[in-house]
């Protein structure tokens, strides 16, 4: 009874676990996810903000980019916009040149 015990317990905190992980890949699969990850904090960062305005930024680029464009729609764009196309890198620029503005003029006049 023990021995049964004991491996119930392990297969499902075994299962947990794997479902956990599964959920994570997914949200990494993620091309809205990947974008403020790997391109809009880092950019942010590397022009000089701190990592609150950055993620302040990047959380209204994507929320806006969530209304604009399904995930499908969005993923060919990032794809383009990774791939160096122009035309993608203005398009996702000025989604985050607008919410810049927004959060920027909050941070500046909350003080």
């Amino acid at each position: 009874m023990n021995k049964t015990y004991k491996l119930l317990v392990g297969t499902l905190l075994l299962l947990g676990l794997n479902g956990v992980s599964l959920a994570q890949n997914a949200n990494a699969a993620n091309p809205f996810t990947q974008f403020y990850n790997n391109n809009c904090v880092p950019e942010a960062k590397k022009a000089g903000l701190t990592q609150a305005e950055a993620s302040q930024i990047c959380n209204c680029t994507v929320q806006t980019l969530r209304k604009k464009y399904s995930t499908e729609a969005f993923a060919s764009l990032y794809t383009q916009y990774t791939s160096g196309n122009t035309t993608a890198r203005r398009t996702l620029t000025r989604y985050g040149e607008t919410c810049s503005q927004e959060v920027l003029d909050d941070i500046m006049w909350d003080n």
